[in-house]
């Protein structure tokens, strides 16, 4: 199979993944920031794509109709292990699938919300463009999507922190050049909104035309 992405497995996977990610401050608050003031009514569909061990898409749970669908797909099964074995705490209708971003199995125009975090930075460039293509397919006309990742660091302990691995290295261009709106607009998704969760970590909200 074709790589594409990091798939965390076994001990850099599950509850060691969730443990190890809030040392960095990528803990509830966070996501939950990420998710911003999004709630999901009765019927609305959100897809969370990388969604790892599910933290964006329980923050997305948190504020949700119960009569609402949240769907979190990631190519690493103890990633999806783990966040199965959390949904029982909430009341809408949460489910994880396996499959990568970039080819997405569901109908045109079926998701009013889609969203990631720290997640296509993890992924090759092809697969993170194909990932947007797929995302202005699925969502519906004037259906948001929530893009948190890796920023320009900015003043802080984390930008400090992460500085090398941002601004060395091949991977993690398309994040310093922030090339996200531009891909998002050939897509037919406008930028509405653009701010910074923490130092690192860059939130972006576009809009299907």
């Amino acid at each position: 199979m074709e790589k594409k992405g990091n798939e965390f497995k076994g001990l850099a996977g599950g509850r060691s993944y969730q443990n190890l990610a809030r040392l960095f401050g990528f803990n509830e608050r966070f996501y939950q920031k990420g998710a911003g003031d999004i709630r999901l009514a009765d019927g609305m569909k959100a897809l969370d794509l990388g969604c790892g061990p599910g933290a964006l898409s329980f923050a997305l749970a948190e504020k949700a109709s119960s009569q609402a669908e949240i769907i979190g797909i990631d190519i690493s099964d103890d990633q999806l292990d783990y966040a199965r074995s959390q949904c029982a705490r909430y009341d809408c209708n949460i489910r994880f699938e396996k499959c990568s971003m970039d080819e997405l199995p569901y109908p045109d125009g079926y998701f009013d919300l889609v969203v990631t975090s720290m997640a296509l930075h993890e992924t090759p460039p092809e697969v993170r463009r194909a990932a947007i293509v797929q995302t202005a397919r699925t969502l519906k006309k004037g259906g948001r999507f929530i893009l948190v990742d890796w920023g320009k660091p900015k003043f802080g302990w984390q930008g400090i922190f992460w500085f090398p691995m941002i601004c060395w290295g091949k991977q993690n261009r398309d994040n310093r050049r922030n090339v996200y709106p531009e891909l998002c607009r050939q897509n037919g998704l406008q930028p509405k909104e653009d701010c910074y969760i923490n130092s690192i970590a860059r939130r972006q909200v576009f809009v299907k035309e």
